[in-house]
C-alpha cells in the first residue's frame, strides 16, 4: 500500500497578499456548517477567547444548507452567547479572497481525512488549529519520520473541547512573532509535502510502474 498525500495549487494560495496589523485579530473556521465540523464547539472556544481578546472577529466560511436544523441550532448558539457582533456565517465564498484578513485558521471537526483548507491555509502562511483527527497532527507537526522536520505550523487539540480550542487560539492570536513562525513553518512543509505537481507525479509513477508490471507479465504468460 502507498500513501499519495493530496497536493494543492500553491501559485493560487502563496500569492495571497500579507495580512496588514491594522484590523481586528481575526480566526476563522473554513467548512460547511454540518454536526460532524463540530461548528458549535467552535463557538463555545469564540466566547471564550473573547474573554482574552474582546475585539476578536470569527468567520465561518462555508455552505450553510447541507444541515438545515443544525445551521438554525449554531445561530441561536452564537445569540445565546451574545456573539451576533463577533461571528459571521459568511456562505459559500472564494476562500482566496479572505485569506489576506485571517490570521488563524481553525478546525474542530470530529472527523476528517486530510483537511484540504489546512493545506491552502498553510500555502498562504496562516497557523492552524486543529482536532487530532486524520492527517491533522501530520500536516501541522510532520510526519514522525520525517528525516528534515520543519517545525510546528500550528497547534493540535483534542476532540470537542472548546476550551483547548480557545486557550490554543489565544496562544497564537496574542504572540504575532509565534504566529508568523508557526505559518512560516507551515508555509514550507506545504511546498515540500503537499504541491499539486508531486501528487500528479506521484500518481503517473504509480500508474506507469504497474502498467510495465502488468504488459511485462503478460509478455512472460504469452511467451
Amino acid at each position: 500500500m502507498q500513501v499519495i498525500p493530496n497536493g494543492i495549487d500553491l501559485n493560487k494560495f502563496s500569492a495571497v497578499p500579507a495580512r496588514q496589523d491594522n484590523h481586528r485579530p481575526t480566526v476563522a473556521l473554513i467548512g460547511r456548517v454540518v454536526a460532524i465540523k463540530d461548528v458549535k464547539s467552535f463557538i463555545h472556544a469564540v466566547a471564550l477567547l473573547q474573554e482574552e481578546l474582546p475585539s476578536v472577529e470569527a468567520l465561518i466560511l462555508g455552505p450553510t444548507d447541507e444541515e438545515p436544523a443544525y445551521f438554525e441550532e449554531c445561530k441561536t448558539l452564537v445569540s445565546q452567547l451574545q456573539l451576533e457582533e463577533t461571528i459571521t456565517f459568511t456562505g459559500p465564498v472564494n476562500i482566496a479572497e479572505y485569506l489576506p484578513s485571517i490570521d488563524l485558521v481553525a478546525l474542530t471537526s470530529l472527523s476528517e481525512a486530510q483537511p484540504l483548507v489546512l493545506l491552502e491555509a498553510g500555502a498562504a502562511g496562516i497557523p492552524c488549529v486543529a482536532t487530532d483527527v486524520g492527517s491533522c497532527r501530520e500536516v501541522l507537526e510532520g510526519r514522525s519520520d520525517d528525516p528534515a522536520p520543519l517545525g510546528a505550523g500550528g497547534i493540535i487539540t483534542e476532540l470537542v473541547s472548546p476550551f483547548a480550542t480557545a486557550k490554543a487560539m489565544a496562544k497564537l492570536l496574542k504572540d504575532h512573532n509565534l504566529r508568523q513562525k508557526y505559518g512560516a513553518q507551515l508555509r514550507k512543509r506545504i511546498e515540500r509535502d503537499y504541491n499539486e505537481h508531486q501528487a500528479l507525479s506521484s500518481y503517473r509513477d504509480l500508474y506507469t510502474r504497474n502498467f510495465n508490471k502488468a504488459v511485462e507479465q503478460e509478455s512472460r504468460l504469452f511467451a
